[in-house]
């Protein structure tokens, strides 16, 4: 989530607003937020815009409100003032002669569940590894079929974003797919025959799948730029219609669209196994999430967390989290099930259908509770309350 403040006098409220929960920038004037605002459309944005006079809050109008931002406006007590505020489309209104520390939290902790009903109550999870062969294929697919059949009335959605020549279609036993990712990102509606025949595999009542590339060339379409904006509009559509989205980008690679997927992201999963060089990888990784607001969403999934040699829990914190802002964790750790993986792999099969009860999938099913079926808010009241926010923000006032 971005906080965005716009204030009159910008020199005297150039302060730092960054702290452990919320990715904030200062604007001088809402022409400068717009402009902020049209670069990060697929972030989650709360405005608190602080007016004096109508005509600023007149200047509301020169944007056009998407369901990803919530806007707090704070001016006089005047009835003229929220009246306008509220033909308007701002959500709430505050007397900052007035403003109660508890209700402005309350606003903030609770616009996280108003934008998410905004935009639907779907997830979009992304899955990614530091490098080829820590599982992140077999980690995403088996999370998507497990997650579908047991929990019926959620329906799943999986898409196959890898770069390279995509193997997914082989484990839901969809062999030579005529249409992949590249066809149905194109789609002009929802409508379900449309999606159908462009390339949306429907495994199950509730389980559905969009195949990967099946060429090495397609690949150039995902760094065409005239393709981002398409495949992320076509993902930002197709959330009406899931409960879940679990999409794997394969190997993290520094490029536009998948920065960019991840921006838009409610989750990202970093896949990792516990052996000094995977660490060293994750934390050129990690230095990037530490830049790019994404601490509060990205979550260090470690595979084979007990093989031969790897390292420590407490060993692998200190080596993520040295020279930076955030203490990373390991947020989940699955289990050296090389036994029944690499049987699975051998013959392209999901293990939740051949090993329903191999430790490898008891630890997926606890992942499942902590990461997905469970009720969450990124930022709660106690976090906010625990933090230095307030008092910048009455700083600011």
């Amino acid at each position: 989530m971005v906080i965005a403040y716009v204030s009159q006098n910008y020199e005297e409220n150039r302060f730092d607003l960054y702290d452990e929960f919320t990715d904030i920038e200062n604007f001088l004037n809402i022409k400068e937020f717009i402009s902020y605002y049209a670069a990060n459309k697929n972030r989650d944005l709360v405005l608190l815009y602080k007016v004096d006079t109508l005509e600023e809050i007149e200047a509301l109008e020169q944007i056009s409100f998407s369901n990803n931002i919530y806007i707090i406006l704070m001016g006089k007590d005047d009835v003229a003032f929220s009246l306008l505020a509220g033909k308007l489309g701002v959500d709430v209104y505050l007397n900052y002669e007035k403003i109660d520390t508890d209700e402005l939290i309350s606003y903030i902790t609770n616009s996280q569940n108003i934008i998410k009903q905004r935009k639907g109550n779907s997830n979009v999870s992304v899955f990614t590894g530091i490098n080829g062969g820590v599982g992140t294929t077999t980690i995403t697919m088996n999370l998507a079929k497990t997650i579908a059949d047991e929990y019926p009335q959620k329906n799943v959605l999986f898409l196959d974003f890898t770069d390279t020549k995509a193997v997914s279609n082989l484990f839901f036993d969809v062999i030579q797919p005529t249409k992949t990712i590249v066809d149905i990102a194109g789609v002009q509606s929802l409508e379900l025959d449309e999606l159908f025949h462009n390339g949306l595999i429907k495994l199950s009542n509730n389980l559905f799948f969009v195949p990967g590339i099946q060429k090495h060339t397609d690949k150039e379409e995902f760094s065409r730029a005239e393709n981002i904006q398409v495949f992320l509009n076509f993902i930002m559509k197709i959330k009406e219609r899931f409960d879940f989205i679990l999409i794997d980008i394969g190997t993290f690679k520094d490029k536009d669209l998948e920065v960019d997927i991840q921006e838009m992201a409610d989750d990202i999963f970093v896949v990792t196994e516990f052996n000094i060089p995977s660490m060293s990888i994750l934390k050129t990784y990690i230095d990037i999430i530490d830049k790019s607001g994404w601490y509060n969403k990205t979550h260090i999934i470690a595979n084979r967390a007990d093989a031969y040699g790897s390292v420590t829990h407490e060993e692998a914190k200190k080596i993520l989290s040295k020279g930076l802002k955030h203490n990373f964790e390991i947020d989940h750790s699955l289990p050296n099930d090389a036994l029944h993986l690499r049987e699975c792999w051998n013959e392209a099969k999901l293990v939740c259908e051949l090993y329903p009860d191999a430790p490898f999938m008891d630890g997926l099913r606890e992942m499942i509770k902590k990461f997905f079926i469970v009720d969450e808010n990124a930022i709660t009241r106690e976090q906010l309350c625990n933090t230095s926010f307030f008092a910048k923000v009455k700083k600011w006032l």
